[in-house]
Order: structure tokens, then sequence, then C-alpha cells
């Protein structure tokens, strides 16, 4: 049985669903999180952070210039989505949990004073990386794992490619194997 080209979807409403679920737990405890809760030691804490930039708390540049980005960015994913060959569910996949962030991180700007919330934390002592949320791990994630596609198709492509050193050059037989046809012009060549 054929698979569907709309499973891969599944990403996205699941990582929106559960961005959604995880921001409003941290919501409903901002006085409990208001101090940082350790979950693997210094290595893994819960921080309520309120996030006015993009990734990394980068360009802080204004909620609607912020939603709109973001907005844009998930209608071009799903053009993208919609207009990719149906074989690819890793790449799918990929783009749908990128599409399921962008849209948790634009329910935040939306609904939070342009603010998105973060609450994980990580780092060693008192060198951190940047404090992120469900949203942010799909985005990186399903970036990570559409770079790891496109590069593995663009060297498949390489690879396949005429003339690239790796076959014969194009109209010449390979010994041991008979010669290509010739081309034809079209039905009159059949005469």
């Amino acid at each position: 049985m054929p698979q569907s080209p709309w499973r891969p979807w599944f990403w996205a409403p699941f990582v929106l669903a559960v961005d959604f679920v995880t921001k409003r737990l941290v919501l409903d405890n901002v006085e409990v999180l208001r101090g940082r809760i350790e979950l693997i030691g210094e290595f893994a804490r819960l921080a309520y952070v309120r996030n006015p930039g993009s990734a990394m708390g980068l360009f802080p540049v204004g909620r609607w210039v912020l939603v709109s980005v973001s907005a844009a960015a998930a209608v071009f994913l799903v053009y993208l989505y919609a207009t990719s060959r149906p074989r690819r569910p890793v790449r799918l996949a990929a783009m749908a949990a990128i599409l399921g962030g962008a849209l948790g991180n634009l329910v935040d700007r939306v609904f939070y004073d342009g603010m998105v919330v973060d609450f994980i934390d990580l780092g060693i002592g008192s060198r951190r990386f940047y404090t992120f949320n469900v949203a942010d791990m799909g985005v990186s994630l399903g970036g990570l794992v559409l770079f790891l596609c496109l590069l593995r198709d663009d060297r498949a492509a390489s690879a396949a490619a005429p003339g690239d050193g790796t076959g014969p050059p194009p109209g010449e037989s390979v010994p041991g194997e008979p010669p290509p046809a010739a081309p034809t012009a079209g039905p009159a060549a059949d005469v």
C-alpha cells in the first residue's frame, strides 16, 4: 500500500501541540520557575524567559516584523511541502517539524506581546547555551535534517551527472556493453 504524502505532515501539529502544552505548563508555574529548576545538575535546567527576538534572542526588531517573517516562512514551508515529491518522507517530515516550530513561536508573538516563552536552559556552570523551547527544537532539528537531505541529494546528483569523470562521455560505450542507441529525430526517423 503506497504511503500517503501527507503522513509526514503529522510532525507539524505534533510539534505545535507539544510546544503549546509545555509553554502552558511553564506559564501556569511561573512563580516556581522564577528560580531555576535543575533537571540534570547544572547542565539542563528549567527557567522562564521571555524572548523579544528571534533565535537565540537575536534581532529584537519588533513584534510585527517577526510576526510577518514567521508567517511568510510558514506559507513558504507549506508551498515547499505541497510541491515536494511524495517519495521523500524524511524531507517532508523535516519541513513539517520546521513549520510546527515556526507556528508555535508565531502564536507566542501574536498573543504574548511579541515575546516567545523559552524555558529550556542548557550549559555548564556560567557558560550557558541560549534558552529555548520545543518550537525552537522543531525548527533546529527539522532544519538540520532538511540540510542533510539536501546535501545527500546534491551529492547524488553530482555523482549521476554525465561527464563528471565517473563514466564514459555521452555517446560512448562501456567495454563489454552494447553501444548506446543513436538519437532519433522524431517520428520521421522511424521510416
